[in-house]
């Protein structure tokens, strides 16, 4: 257990599988309470189980970031519980690739509600305890197709491009207030949910396309928003961080 967090509390969006689960684990390792926050009791429940069997503390909430009364109710069950909120990390997003005639209303608002106004919502919900707090740190979890071009991506992209230019805007918005807001963009990286919308064909054409020569981890990514949220990046916000191996500046 480390101490880069110590005695802060943490809310990670979803944050019972994948990245986001990667994200709370490492966050709870550095000493932060943390808050997993996901669509479904048990996948919030097996995170926290986890990062107690590992002597870090953590506390699960059900809800969908794409409501706003929802994550306002997360934060302030975790601020009873564990105090108040002082690291955020919008890793929440609901996505489905394909070309853009396929892209339907229901998964265009969905996409929207979940990456984009989730965000939006999370940051309005914390912000009255960071600014009572003194500040406090926000991670959005951007990608680089927020900035390349990407086939059959058309709406990931532009939800993501959305969160990038928020993540700017906030910054210089919440400065004033010592709130930091940065973003990490991962590369291709598998994880749990990723493999239901990426074939084993896809991920080996990404792979062959990063310089570093592999493809990400969610604890590549976990450890990325660690530094962010940490105090070592106290001069840092409004940057997007690109963990991805190289590919974005090798094909920019």
């Amino acid at each position: 257990m480390g101490g880069r967090l110590q005695g802060r509390v943490a809310l990670v969006t979803g944050g019972g599988r994948g990245i986001g689960r990667a994200i709370a684990e490492a966050f709870a390792g550095e000493g932060a309470a943390v808050g997993v926050l996901d669509l479904k009791q048990e996948i919030a429940d097996e995170a926290v189980q986890a990062i107690g069997a590992a002597g870090g503390k953590a506390m699960a909430l059900v809800g969908n970031v794409a409501r706003r009364q929802e994550v306002f109710a997360a934060v302030a069950r975790l601020g009873e519980a564990l105090g108040p909120v002082t690291v955020l990390v919008n890793n929440a997003m609901w996505n489905r690739y394909g070309p853009i005639e396929t892209q339907t209303e229901e998964m265009i608002d969905r996409m929207i509600d979940v990456g984009l106004k989730g965000t939006v919502w999370g940051c309005q919900a914390v912000l009255d305890d960071m600014t009572r707090a003194g500040g406090g740190a926000i991670v959005n979890i951007a990608s680089p197709s927020a900035v390349l071009a990407m086939s059959n991506g058309i709406m990931y992209s532009a939800v993501k491009a959305a969160v990038a230019a928020l993540t700017r805007s906030a910054a210089a918005e919440f400065g004033p207030r010592r709130i930091r807001v940065n973003a990490v963009a991962p590369g291709p990286t598998p994880t749990e949910g990723a493999n239901r919308v990426v074939s084993e064909e896809a991920w080996e054409r990404r792979r062959a396309r990063v310089p570093i020569g592999r493809l990400g981890t969610p604890q590549d990514v976990a450890h990325a928003a660690l530094f962010l949220a940490s105090d070592e990046a106290s001069f840092i916000t409004g940057d997007m961080l690109f963990v991805d191996g190289g590919i974005t500046y090798a094909f920019s």
